[in-house]
């Protein structure tokens, strides 16, 4: 089939195919989507982990009108070329498939106007980063300038040892390629895709019943109402809980915001938790909490000063002005980041403290300047670490380190000049991965815990980082806790919210609602506008339910606009309770 084909020609042959091969949005999808037959509720290809276009710069879509066999392929086409100089498009084959055999992946690629890089199918093995063995390593393979459909296959043995690996493919450079029939062996046998259930999207009269067993209506988010006796019900879900973690699946929704401030006011007041840690630079939370403790400056200058446009909001600064007020009438209650991002405010603690010692100050004026240069940028990676110059400044940390002891007497403020040292070092360690951030920040709160450790945190952060879910911060928490660690995730159906498309200033307040297919679609249907879900006792007695949640899409975003709002699941597994919120509205910014 050429390209070029009419738009009615193109139509009539979609019209026979869908009959053939039921592409398009069908209620349901294979296991792999390996044909690229079958879109989600954004008519794209099911299944696959797709670049957002926002960020890359690249456009992954189902296209009809250019295809192998069937009813569709997946095109892939560079549309920015300030952002990314590569793409790619994935999904995980598990290593129960996988492990200790040979896998093949083959498929069929075309392209038009491929002259600066080439396309490529991926097969990426663990350890190898996001694209494998590049093919840029050798140039013979990739398709490249404008071809016809051709085959492309890759054979590689997986290790015993490994855990999933992924395929897929990917275009470096400019123009488009298109992707077709792909196919995958193992031992030489074809993996199988068989069809799988379409998602939920109406509840029956039981399983609303069912649902109802587990959830705790809620009257608002009002923070003033912490008093409020339906919040009892916090007690025996926290009950002697050292750490308690409250997520948001938005950085920017009010409403979120509101309820999670009402609850830190009912754990402080109620249940003695006397620590609110945020997902914010540690060294430069010290202002902040100077603030909350002392009355030292003023709270608009120590949430600025954390240096996240985020928590720049009234809705935080109702929070900072509720824990200071409390320091006041004779209740500690004390603020940290736990974040990783930013080391300037590790470096000025490290200054005050050392300055007057003459080796220390030398050393800290020397890797000043080089943490300034430390990260570098460039199409292929984006920000990246400098290896050199992260080599010097840990050398010159050895000695700032070494001059701790014989300069400050207080054991607790020795821990502290340490610990600023181990923020520069982990901030030195972004390279590690994706998950680095995550494992960090576990590593700060875990520290707090050994600091203070007849205090009680209450943590605050993304969905995403206090799940449970794997390499995540909350699951290190959760092992290292046990008993002690618990989280609640907040989810909502529809509304708007403060968030940046990525690459971009501008603020924006739109946000997708609820799609048939996702958790919040569902749980829309109980009619209840605010809510909370026992997760775990759900676990506990082995609802019926959890069948279907666990396998419901549900909403994750952040601070940045992505393209696919709805790519999580197994929510019953990350959380222990989750509070649902029908309708949100955007953060309120003190800018």
């Amino acid at each position: 089939m050429n390209c070029f084909t009419t738009r009615i020609l193109a139509g009539a042959l979609l019209l026979g195919n869908a009959l053939l091969y039921g592409c398009g949005n069908r209620p349901h999808t294979t296991q792999f989507n390996l044909d690229f037959e079958y879109t989600d509720y954004r008519d794209q290809p099911a299944q696959w982990s797709l670049p957002d276009s926002s960020y890359y710069g690249y456009a992954a879509a189902s296209d009809r009108n250019c295809r192998k066999h069937g009813g569709s392929s997946l095109r892939l086409e560079q549309i920015d070329t300030t952002k990314y100089a590569w793409a790619r498009f994935t999904q995980e084959l598990p290593d129960s498939l996988a492990a200790g055999r040979e896998v093949e992946l083959s498929g069929w690629i075309r392209t038009e106007n491929v002259t600066a890089g080439f396309a490529d199918l991926l097969l990426i093995l663990p350890g190898e980063g996001d694209n494998g063995r590049l093919t840029a390593d050798t140039p013979e393979r990739g398709v490249r300038g404008t071809t016809e459909w051709r085959r492309i296959s890759i054979r590689r043995q997986v290790p015993d040892t490994a855990a999933v690996i992924r395929i897929g493919g990917m275009l470096k450079g400019g123009g488009r390629a298109w992707f077709d029939r792909l196919e995958v062996r193992i031992d030489g046998r074809e993996l199988g895709d068989p069809y799988i259930p379409a998602p939920k999207s109406r509840l029956t009269r039981r399983e609303k019943a069912e649902l109802r067993r587990y959830i705790q209506p809620l009257t608002g988010c009002d923070p003033t109402a912490a008093d409020s006796a339906e919040l009892r019900l916090l007690d025996p879900l926290v009950g002697a809980c050292k750490v308690v973690a409250l997520g948001e699946n938005s950085h920017g929704a009010s409403e979120i915001f509101r309820m999670k401030e009402r609850l830190i006011r009912y754990l402080a007041t109620r249940q003695g938790f006397d620590l609110v840690a945020f997902e914010a630079e540690m060294g430069e939370g010290v202002s902040l909490d100077n603030y909350i403790r002392r009355g030292s400056g003023t709270a608009m200058a120590g949430i600025f000063g954390l240096g996240m446009w985020i928590w720049d909001t009234h809705e935080v600064l109702s929070l900072v002005e509720w824990m200071r007020q409390r320091n006041a009438d004779g209740h500690p209650i004390r603020f940290w980041g736990v974040d990783i991002q930013s080391t300037d405010g590790a470096e000025a603690l490290l200054r005050t403290a050392l300055g007057k010692d003459a080796t220390a100050a030398q050393w800290l004026d020397k890797i000043g300047p080089m943490l300034d240069k430390v990260l570098t940028y460039n199409k292929e990676n984006r920000t990246q670490i400098d290896p050199q110059l992260a080599r010097e400044i840990g050398q010159g940390l050895d000695a700032i380190e070494s001059r701790i002891d014989p300069t400050v007497p207080d054991t607790h403020d020795r821990a502290m000049l340490r610990q600023w040292i181990t923020i520069i070092r982990q901030f030195l360690g972004m390279d590690e991965g994706i998950y680095w951030r995550d494992h960090c920040m576990a590593e700060n709160l875990l520290w707090l815990r050994g600091q203070y450790p007849d205090s009680r945190i209450v943590l605050w952060g993304h969905n995403g980082h206090v799940s449970r879910a794997e390499h995540r911060m909350g699951r290190r928490l959760g092992e290292e806790l046990g008993a002690d660690y618990l989280n609640i995730g907040f989810t909502f159906h529809a509304g708007r919210c403060s968030i940046i498309a990525p690459g971009s200033k501008e603020l924006q307040h739109d946000v997708r609602t609820a799609p048939p297919g996702t958790l919040e679609y569902l749980l829309h249907q109980l009619d209840e506008p605010f809510f909370l879900l026992d997760l775990r006792r759900m676990r506990e007695e082995q609802s019926p339910a959890l069948e279907w949640i666990n396998g419901m899409k549900f909403r994750h975003i952040g601070a940045l606009r992505w393209e696919d709002e709805f790519w999580d699941e197994g929510i019953a597994d990350q959380f222990d309770y989750l509070i649902y919120i029908d309708r949100v509205t955007p953060s309120h910014l003190l800018f």
